[in-house]
């Protein structure tokens, strides 16, 4: 298997806000799979917030709600650094979300081609993944690390997707306080 490791500076841009430096590597392998890790390194910063009012097309829905289609990416002013993600429509519907990097040290999930080729993803630079969180009913909040949002920055292209690695995931990760 030939592995190809692109420049750090590449990835510097995936993910803009919040006080910790993403790291992002992609590597590209000889086999149909696109590895997409993140690690973070803390610093001590003021959050920042995505730009507001990013808009996001899901040709498929998310899964379970497969006739929500279109959805504004807000940041939630108050509580960086999560974001509504706000779908609209026949149904009104919102899901609060955060970027991984936020939640856990490391982040590993394997992404296929077919997705790469829907989302038109050709640079890792133009890739952002956020991940739906859960309000549990003890007041604990979980993240689902099995189906990460993954969408196109450039094109609003977006897909949540279930990586071919979904199985070493967890759905119900839970976030420290």
């Amino acid at each position: 298997m030939r592995h190809v490791s692109l420049p750090l500076k590449e990835f510097s841009n995936i993910l803009r806000w919040g006080p910790i430096d993403p790291r992002w590597h992609i590597l590209c392998c000889g086999s149909p799979v696109l590895v997409i890790e993140s690690q973070q390194q803390v610093r001590v910063t003021t959050p920042e917030t995505p730009d507001s009012g990013v808009t996001l097309m899901f040709p498929d829905g998310l899964l379970g709600f497969e006739t929500l289609r279109k959805a504004a990416l807000e940041p939630v002013s108050d509580a960086p650094p999560f974001s509504w993600l706000k779908f609209s429509g026949e149904v009104d519907q919102s899901f609060l979300v955060v970027a991984p990097v936020f939640v856990t040290a490391s982040y590993r999930f394997e992404l296929g081609t077919t997705d790469c080729r829907t989302l038109n993803l050709t640079r890792a630079s133009d890739a952002g993944v956020v991940n739906i969180v859960t309000l549990r009913r003890d007041g604990s909040l979980t993240v689902n690390l099995k189906g990460p949002i993954v969408f196109n920055k450039l094109t609003g292209e977006a897909r949540q997707v279930v990586p071919i690695n979904a199985a070493e995931l967890p759905v119900n990760f839970p976030v420290a306080n």
